[in-house]
């Protein structure tokens, strides 16, 4: 019984063989960093994450730092997302880019409350800090994320992904104490064919798999290949 009301209240990414290795899902109101290299498809786990709650009755919403919304739209119908369905629909908000720091996290707060949102994505949150020199110095950088996370979680009322680069998080390896949980994605050449593969980092208050999945980005979306799956204590 105490396992099926943990699941109950867990949020459901919308990722298919990822949800059985965190427990039935994200613990709400909390945040993720996703961190990869490029083309390991941050971006696109993401969409299909907000995607799916927007489906499923949890309006999200998308702050892009680094690409507008006319490209990201178009990424999304190459997967049967429909987001600007979705966006008419009041299901999800995409933000982009504001002239001022203070102005994005305004908008994103104002979008997210307006919309009784419950999911959010920042894509990404080395260009959203870097991108604002004048407003934000590195050394501020941490205190930063702690109030933006303290910000979805709280007033926005959202279980939010935080994307990342992986050679960013080595500069700022604070990144990675700050929310609930990471997870890594990796490519590997292996036999002349790159491999994508997932790691669950860390998962505060959860038993999670501590083991590397192999992972696939189809016409469908992302899908996580979980054999034998086993949660060590």
């Amino acid at each position: 019984m105490m396992q099926k009301e943990m699941t109950e209240k867990r949020v459901r990414t919308g990722i298919p063989g990822l949800d059985e290795l965190i427990e039935g899902g994200l613990i709400p109101n909390s945040t993720v960093l996703l961190k990869g290299d490029c083309g390991t498809g941050k971006t696109i786990f993401g969409l299909q994450y907000l995607t799916y709650g927007a489906l499923n009755g949890e309006p999200g919403v998308l702050l892009s730092v680094e690409e507008n919304r006319k490209d990201i739209l178009r990424e999304s119908a190459k997967f049967g997302w429909d987001l600007e369905k979705l966006e008419k629909q009041g299901k999800i908000g995409v933000i982009e880019r504001q002239t001022q720091y203070s102005l994005t996290i305004s908008e994103l707060e104002r979008t997210a409350r307006h919309l009784g949102a419950k999911r959010a994505v920042i894509d990404s949150i080395p260009a959203l800090f870097s991108g604002y020199p004048n407003e934000l110095q590195s050394y501020e950088w941490r205190s930063a994320l702690n109030v933006l996370c303290e910000l979805l979680t709280g007033p926005c009322d959202c279980t939010a992904i935080l994307i990342t680069e992986a050679a960013w998080s080595k500069e700022v390896p604070y990144e990675e104490y700050v929310p609930k949980g990471v997870f890594e994605l990796e490519s590997r050449m292996i036999e002349g064919i790159a491999r994508k593969f997932l790691m669950i980092k860390k998962m505060r208050e959860v038993r999670h798999s501590r083991r590397i999945h192999l992972y696939e980005i189809t016409k469908n979306g992302y899908t996580i290949f979980t054999p034998n799956i086993q949660r060590e204590e």
